[in-house]
């Protein structure tokens, strides 16, 4: 039986972060037909990279999980390197008021990345763990493939060059503007193979780079519809309508500007007394949003689940998706999603689904929301059972197990 590591950046049953989540159910399929090791750290939180776990191996849902301690950078450090690396050094700023900047950069070439550079931004921006890297190039004898998840992190950018013979890679990238830094300029001719998440991440990187691998596919992953206990909700919150965000609370998600649009809808609406519930931690960690935006933190699966049944359609406000899990979770639940159109991953699911709705601005969301306001209980099921067909159709896992042997299957064959 062949062994495969998967590289990943967190790990655990208490990692929140959708690589993260997709990595652990993903290993724990690939793990009936191939002995599966996770080389990840010690990390839980992605801000700090701070050391939570203890290193060293553990077990995880009858996985082997080795993890390597972190070494953490200063705000100041972090501040300065990704100055240089996004070509926004403060005295560039004084050159262009001067207008000496064009003179001063075509003499002196004064934007010019260089490779120490590149070195130390993947460093700060972590997470670190030279032990990881060092395990990896001394024992990839033992490992017939290596699954890297992220182009963004450390373990990855700098790991996959080592065994790129043996290597699958699965960017989850997103259109955004850190993914066009020099630092990854040629991360996707690396490896052996890649592996998309969906034809809208495959179509965004072979339009912006020009060496990537030719050997690739799509597979994401598979959704499960949940077998779990639904709980009873309150009365109150059944009778009134409501929507429903799942997810990270924070800036970076788009949460912002979904709450500054919700907010400002009930404000036209004073008598619509639909709510909108936040579900996930609090990364923008203010104290109270409006009356009808309920936040009820981290809930357990059955309560996250008999939410989401209940709700009219889930909210999916990020700009940035390689995939969305959240999003064809509730899809297989029957639940409309509600998209950011600027997110071209999300805009796929809605257009092929033939479900849901999108938005640009507050004048799109507000009529997203007064659209599943307006519509009868009939509607909403037909909706629910197309959304439903689109993803059990698309994402099961004996496709996607079928596509990941024949990629494990090229590479050993090679």
């Amino acid at each position: 039986m062949k062994t495969i590591a998967i590289v990943i950046q967190r790990y655990g049953q208490d990692v929140n972060g959708g690589a993260e989540y997709h990595a652990r159910i993903l290993a724990e399929q690939l793990c009936k037909m191939y002995h599966v090791n996770i080389l990840t750290t010690t990390a839980l939180d992605y801000y700090t990279w701070d050391n939570y776990y203890p290193s060293g191996e553990t077990i995880i849902n009858s996985i082997p999980v080795l993890r390597f301690p972190t070494q953490s950078f200063s705000p100041k450090q972090k501040r300065k390197i990704t100055r240089i690396i996004t070509n926004k050094r403060k005295y560039f700023k004084i050159l262009k008021l001067l207008k000496l900047f064009n003179f001063f950069n075509k003499h002196l070439n004064i934007t010019q990345i260089t490779q120490k550079d590149i070195d130390n931004w993947l460093a700060i921006q972590g997470p670190y763990c030279p032990d990881l890297i060092h395990f990896i190039k001394e024992n990839h004898a033992r490992y017939d493939a290596f699954i890297f998840f992220t182009y963004l992190y450390y373990p990855t950018a700098v790991g996959m060059p080592l065994v790129k013979e043996k290597s699958i890679f699965i960017p989850t990238a997103h259109d955004e503007p850190i993914l066009y830094i020099k630092a990854y300029e040629n991360i996707f001719s690396i490896p052996k193979f890649i592996m998309y998440n969906t034809e809208a991440e495959r179509k965004i990187i072979e339009d912006h780079f020009d060496n990537t691998v030719k050997n690739n596919d799509v597979a994401g992953v598979g959704i499960n519809n949940y077998q779990g206990i639904i709980e009873n909700l309150p009365d109150e919150l059944i009778s009134k309508k409501y929507f429903v965000y799942i997810g990270r609370i924070d800036i970076s998600k788009g949460c912002k500007s979904m709450l500054d649009f919700f907010i400002s809808f009930k404000n036209k609406n004073p008598n619509n007394n639909c709510k909108l519930l936040l579900i996930g931690k609090d990364f923008m960690k203010k104290k109270a949003y409006h009356p009808d935006i309920i936040y009820t933190g981290f809930v357990h699966e059955e309560t996250k689940y008999s939410l989401l049944k209940n709700a009219l359609a889930m909210i999916m406000p990020s700009p940035y998706e390689s995939l969305s899990l959240v999003t064809l979770e509730a899809m297989i639940e029957e639940i409309p999603v509600i998209v950011n159109g600027n997110c071209e991953v999300l805009l796929e699911h809605h257009r092929k689904s033939g479900t849901g709705d999108f938005y640009y601005n507050q004048n799109d969301f507000e009529k997203a929301l007064l659209s599943y306001l307006s519509k009868t209980k009939e509607e909403l099921y037909e909706e629910g059972i197309k959304a439903k067909k689109y993803v059990t159709e698309n994402y099961t896992w004996d496709k996607v197990l079928i596509k990941f042997k024949k990629a494990i299957d090229f590479i050993c064959s090679s």
